[in-house]
């Protein structure tokens, strides 16, 4: 068991023990007018996964200051690498669809590619466009002014790679960092939907800058 440390692989889901395959150990020393008066130790160890082989780099770390109510230290420990992607203003349907997307990833490009145009038609849908077709959605969206011009484009090669998917077009030609890229686009666009209003939201609210005022100006 001490090859191994369980938890989560982020990219492809797998909850288990993933394997060490590499570790760096780093201590520091804080100085006050010359004189060591604190460590810092960090712990890197690289985990690959025993499913979709991605690599994780786990990070532990501690310092002399770090010691819970008995007085005995203990240790921070994350996962750095890849990044966590945390999006709590997407609909549950809309997220369960990308995290499928994200998953499969690893497994099976074409699958996988599907499913981030599933995600694209889902956000079109929820946002209450009517129209029978992702093409026409996507020109909806854009009358609505709820996807700006560029973010539109990643939504038509998102469309047309997802066409190619489905019928089994150039599935030979596809790449991990294509369905990479493809994932961007779509975390982009929940982005600049559902979590960056909600930020504006709270910072216009937090120091009252009034910015429905501003609004309210613009349209008169």
């Amino acid at each position: 068991m001490d090859d191994y440390i369980l938890t989560t692989c982020r990219d492809c889901g797998n909850k288990g023990l993933l394997k060490k395959v590499a570790q760096y150990e780093q201590n520091l020393l804080d100085y006050d007018e010359g004189e060591p008066v604190a460590t810092a130790e960090y712990l890197y160890i690289l985990l690959e996964c025993p499913v979709c082989k991605s690599v994780s780099l786990y990070q532990r770390y501690g310092n002399d200051h770090m010691l819970d109510y008995k007085g005995a230290e203990y240790y921070e420990e994350e996962i750095v690498y890849p990044q966590e992607r945390i999006f709590p203003n997407v609909p549950k349907d809309i997220l369960k669809s990308y995290e499928a997307a994200v998953k499969t990833a690893k497994v099976d490009l074409s699958v996988s590619m599907i499913a981030i145009r599933a995600v694209l038609e889902k956000i079109c849908k929820e946002r209450g466009t009517n129209r029978k077709n992702l093409e026409s959605m996507l020109k909806q969206m854009v009358e609505k002014h709820i996807l700006p011009e560029t973010l539109d484009k990643c939504g038509f090669i998102i469309r047309k790679m997802g066409n190619n998917g489905a019928h089994g077009d150039d599935d030979s030609m596809l790449t991990k960092r294509d369905i990479a890229e493809l994932i961007d686009f779509i975390e982009t666009i929940m982005y600049y939907i559902y979590e960056l209003p909600v930020k504006v939201y709270k910072l216009n609210k937090k120091y009252e800058l009034k910015l429905e005022e501003r609004e309210n100006e613009q349209t008169q």
